[in-house]
């Protein structure tokens, strides 16, 4: 359990970490994008949604999507 709990926590913290470098280091910028409504999953705010490893693994996903101009 402890495991998961330390797995779940880094996913969290990466992605934060790539919301930042998508705004060039801007962390404001990425704390918005964070905190603002997004459709790819349904209007939630990623912030929020991050309630669990596969969120966590799609808000990357979808992050690293958008790094490279896919639009999701």
């Amino acid at each position: 359990m402890a495991k998961l709990k330390a797995d779940f926590e880094w996913l969290r913290a990466q992605v934060i970490s790539n919301a930042t470098e998508l705004f060039e280091g801007d962390q404001e910028m990425a704390e918005k994008w964070l905190s603002k409504p997004l459709p790819a999953i349904g209007n939630e705010v990623p912030i929020n949604y991050i309630d669990t490893s596969e969120r966590a693994q799609q808000l990357l996903d979808i992050i690293g999507r958008l790094e490279h101009g896919v639009w999701t």
